[in-house]
């Protein structure tokens, strides 16, 4: 395999470790690592979110929505901040120290082109280039990281 596989479930340190080691790993996580992992250094090229992380509605959630006269408030005034504070701390996994470099894929259709919440995920990262094009993101990668982070991998392979 190219790009051995690791997915964090329950071992999820001992899924991590090995991928840190891997060197051209690929890490399938859930939410749970958008939280309490550490990746510094050049060990995360690429992010790929494929859903935006909404909080996912309970008892408490269900009771709070009573104090708004439209459900558009109380997804404005809760929901979302709730949501894109999550979105940060993922995207957090990625630069964690001044010199990492990520491409961060955000693949949910509401953050898209036209997405509902495009301008608010916007509004709330880093300023960085935004694009729809995969050549963009091979470009970016292939500009920012070091000669060496290729050929480490090749090496470690």
């Amino acid at each position: 395999i190219d790009f051995p596989l690791f997915m964090m479930g329950k071992g999820r340190l001992d899924a991590l470790e090995k991928y840190k080691k891997s060197g051209n790993g690929v890490l399938f996580a859930s939410d749970s690592a958008g939280e309490g992992v550490d990746l510094p250094g050049d060990i995360l090229s690429s992010l790929v979110i494929v859903k935006l992380p909404f909080p996912i509605p309970d008892p408490v959630s269900q009771y709070e929505q009573l104090a708004f006269q439209d459900f558009r408030d109380y997804v404005d005034a809760v929901i979302l901040p709730e949501m894109l504070l999550k979105l940060r701390q993922w995207i957090g996994r990625g630069i964690r120290t001044e010199t990492d470099t990520t491409a961060f894929s955000i693949l949910d259709c509401r953050a898209g082109l036209r997405g509902r919440y495009r301008q608010s995920i916007l509004n709330a990262l880093p300023d960085v280039p935004v694009t729809d094009r995969v050549d963009d993101v091979y470009k970016f990668i292939m500009e920012k990281k070091e000669e060496d982070y290729f050929k480490r991998r090749a090496k470690d392979e």
